[in-house]
């Protein structure tokens, strides 16, 4: 790898330019500016390295089009699939932002704005490895599928119908993914999967329009109240979901998952402190971690009834509804989820009540002992100069299922973001020593995977 790192290296400050050049185009789902633009920026960059590339229209004029590569190497016996996305969260609070989000400004060591670190400079580390190991000579050894997705930031609505519709563009041995950030003190990470979500919104009507609360008050019914009520049967005294048969699907962690989160620093009192809370919530008797990569939650995430505003209005809602989030692990799925969610609400007397299905993503896993894990642990030591940890399972959710648990791929994410790298925050920033040793993670981990 010595000629391929030298490469990297030699060209870093090019890189930097061209991380600079694409973090300049507006790519913000949430809005629908410039995704189109991004996208033929990054095609043409992909095809200046050797690869097949093109952009893919996804369905409907309103879609934006994903962004498709594609090399298939001489003799390769393996290929690897490689996920990564071009749109940005929405850069406002602009007032908070200490130079402006679109316009890359180096500054100490780092380069400042929005996508530097999610997710363009982390994607964009796999393209220039690939450019290193066709340009210094050593070439690439694996065939190579690459897919950069423009609607991540807004849940992939159209992701997996595309993909299992054109599952031939995209089988692989192996699927790699860097996104995130490092863990704190800025330790690199390996996490190898993630918790889905079942995000229901519950609506409730008891009248045809709000009414005064002395006039109709004691017989008017109270969508507020109705909620509330019904809410309150969604937990147990622990705080643990009462759903019946929530839980019966639910997948263990196994004696590796265990080590691994044993491994995993963590000090509650300075979490406590930094959060601001008296107390770790959740089961009794169970790890933070394990609460988050083994454990299915059930969160309220907003409430909606009457009057909010400031002084007073003295009214009896004739509406309320509540946004629910349920994360899933393992073996649970989006839809047993959400049927079962609507059983219990039958079986307590809320039929009445209306709940709408808003985004769900399945959970997904990859064992922490494949073979392709061990590859990709040893390159990361090796590059960043430090023991990694392993994260059996993260707690957000994105869109690893489609390709892990559908196509079969297995998937290892490795963040090349730091710490502190402000990920969908003012001032979002990508530390540029984490930018070039991502590129040589990258390269190596091509190159160790073509030898499994």
């Amino acid at each position: 790898m010595d000629k391929v790192f030298a490469y990297i290296d030699r060209n870093f400050g090019r890189f930097v330019e061209e991380l600079a050049a694409v973090c300049r185009i507006p790519s913000v789902s949430a809005q629908k500016k410039g995704l189109d633009d991004c996208a033929r920026h990054l095609v043409g960059a992909m095809k200046e390295i050797g690869l097949d590339a093109r952009a893919m229209p996804m369905g409907g004029a309103d879609n934006p089009p994903l962004v498709y590569g594609r090399l298939d190497a001489p003799g390769a016996r393996r290929t690897l699939f490689i996920y990564g996305h071009f749109d940005v969260q929405p850069p406002e609070p602009l007032d908070a932002w200490d130079t402006p989000p679109f316009e890359p400004t180096l500054k100490d060591g780092r380069m400042y704005g929005r996508g530097t670190g999610d997710n363009k400079g982390q994607f964009l580390a796999h393209l220039k490895a690939v450019e290193a190991l066709q340009r210094s000579g050593r070439g690439v050894p694996v065939n190579l599928r690459i897919l950069l997705d423009p609607q991540e930031e807004i849940g992939s609505p159209m992701l997996e119908a595309f993909v299992t519709s054109h599952a031939d563009l995209f089988r692989a041995d192996f699927g790699y993914n860097a996104d995130g950030n490092a863990a704190e003190g800025n330790v690199p990470l390996l996490s190898f999967g993630n918790r889905g979500s079942c995000y229901v919104e519950v609506r409730v009507r008891t009248a045809r329009r709000d009414v005064h609360s002395g006039q109709f008050g004691g017989p008017m019914p109270n969508a507020a109240w109705r909620l509330v009520e019904f809410l309150q049967t969604l937990r147990d005294a622990s705080g643990r979901p009462a759903i019946e048969g929530f839980f019966e699907n639910v997948l263990p962690p196994t004696e590796a998952d265990r080590r691994a989160l044993a491994a995993i620093p963590f000090n509650k009192e300075a979490w406590k402190k930094e959060v601001g809370v008296a107390e770790e919530a959740g089961p009794p008797g169970m790890g933070y971690f394990e609460k988050i990569m083994f454990q299915p939650t059930l969160s309220i995430c907003g409430l909606t009834s009457g009057y909010g505003g400031p002084g007073t209005k003295t009214v009896i809602p004739s509406q309320a509804s509540a946004k629910i989030d349920m994360r899933l692990v393992k073996n649970q799925t989006p839809p047993e989820i959400f049927e079962k969610f609507r059983a219990h609400a039958r079986r307590r007397g809320f039929g009445d009540l209306e709940a709408v299905q808003l985004l769900t993503y399945h959970p997904s896993k990859t064992p922490l002992d494949h073979p392709m894990s061990e590859a990709v642990i040893a390159a990361v030591r090796e590059v960043f100069g430090k023991e990694p940890l392993l994260y059996p399972v993260t707690g957000g959710s994105n869109p690893s299922y489609i390709f892990n648990e559908i196509l079969g791929i297995p998937m290892v994410k490795v963040p090349y973001g730091n710490y502190d790298e402000a990920n969908h925050a003012p001032n979002e920033n990508l530390d540029l020593d984490f930018f070039r040793r991502g590129i040589k993670t990258s390269a190596k981990v091509i190159c160790d995977l073509a030898a499994l």
